[in-house]
């Protein structure tokens, strides 16, 4: 199940975005995938920072695979947005489940 702000991002609705996340959405999802995870993935270095802003966003949250915003980001070969992530403090030290 997707929440609002999570469609928002994934349909790159930047201002429908924004209006939900200054009014209070919920920046988690069910499985660890969060609204970051979306938008790093995408390559949306907008909302990408309107997340990060909220200081409710774990810059080095996992998924359920492990995976971390900036993994997501550089397997879609978004500079920008690892530049931001590492910027916010990613750790790219982290491993998904599957790396040891």
């Amino acid at each position: 199940m997707r929440t609002p702000l999570l469609e928002a991002i994934i349909n790159n609705h930047i201002e429908v975005a924004r209006y939900l996340i200054q009014n209070g959405a919920c920046v988690y999802h069910i499985d660890g995938y969060t609204g970051l995870h979306h938008a790093a993935k995408l390559g949306n270095l907008e909302i990408v920072g309107m997340l990060l802003e909220t200081g409710q966003v774990d810059v080095n949250a996992q998924d359920s695979g492990g995976w971390t915003p900036i993994i997501w980001a550089a397997e879609h070969k978004h500079v920008n947005v690892i530049k931001s992530l590492l910027n916010r403090g990613a750790d790219v030290s982290i491993n998904d489940k599957v790396t040891s």
